[in-house]
């Protein structure tokens, strides 16, 4: 905890400012900070510091989303949604950092090899503002959604231990994945009022090698559809909450017409979307 202390503070600045100025919004005007980790705990924590970090408003509305895992990024999004449903003038920055090789285990157990081969450092950040609030957005944020897959509550956990923060990853979960993927993408789709087919571009949160297949198994998508997300899992590896940002960031990149549709999923078995329109 103390080497999250002294890390996580610059690695939250750096990504925010960058967001910031893609993004064209001044730190004073941003209104509400939500920050996502599941890797370290101290007070005042990181939300605080950033205040005098990146001059933000010393009134800015502050939340953090701890221990969440993988899929907080996307309770974020439905955070930013939320306060800019409420208040059209809000401008929301979203900070995710996670330092989960902090937590390597050196006991020789199958869970703790594998968490240890996945799991890597990385932070992220976001601006979200009303449609029209400034010209030049990335994509228009449609619809979230979020559902625990049945039966499926011990498929992965994040305890703490004596060494660190303990991840379990159960075989299953491809295969949860795989059966319930198909109903809740169709779910997300229609809360944006559109149909399955409708949507043409996929951000998936890599959560591994074998999930991302799944997933692509599940929804009948090509390589080219997950080639963002492959592409974060083999140059950054699993960041926790801060992938999906590096994925849809590489997505955005790529560009394309039509909708395109984030998926995460983490401790619950929850599954977490987002679905984005062009601006």
């Amino acid at each position: 905890m103390e080497a999250y202390e002294r890390k996580s503070p610059p690695l939250a600045e750096a990504a925010a400012r960058a967001a910031l100025g893609r993004s064209g919004f001044s730190a004073q005007e941003v209104t509400h900070l939500v920050f996502t980790t599941c890797t370290g705990f101290f007070a005042p924590g990181p939300d605080l510091l950033l205040i005098a970090r990146l001059g933000l408003r010393e009134d800015v509305s502050r939340t953090q989303v701890g221990f969440m895992g993988c899929y907080a990024g996307f309770n974020a999004m439905k955070l930013a949604a939320a306060f800019i449903g409420a208040d059209p003038e809000a401008v929301v920055l979203i900070v995710s950092v996670e330092l989960c090789t902090l937590h390597f285990q050196k006991r020789l157990q199958p869970e703790f090899l594998v968490a240890n081969s996945l799991f890597a450092d990385g932070a992220a950040a976001a601006v979200f503002a009303a449609p029209d609030a400034r010209p030049g957005g990335l994509a228009d944020l449609a619809a979230t959604h979020g559902k625990m897959a049945p039966d499926s509550l011990n498929h992965m956990s994040w305890r703490i231990g004596d060494t660190g923060f303990e991840m379990t990853l159960d075989r299953r979960v491809p295969d949860t994945i795989r059966a319930h993927a198909p109903a809740f993408v169709a779910e997300l789709s229609a809360c944006a009022g559109l149909a399955r087919e409708e949507v043409r571009r996929w951000a998936p949160h890599p959560g591994g090698r074998r999930i991302v297949s799944a997933l692509a198994e599940a929804l009948g998508l090509d390589d080219d559809a997950t080639r963002s997300s492959r592409g974060v899992l083999a140059d950054c590896g699993n960041m926790s909450s801060a992938t999906i940002f590096f994925v849809l960031e590489r997505e955005f990149a790529r560009g394309g017409a039509g909708p395109l549709m984030a998926l995460g999923f983490g401790p619950g078995l929850t599954m977490e979307g987002a679905l984005f329109l062009p601006p």
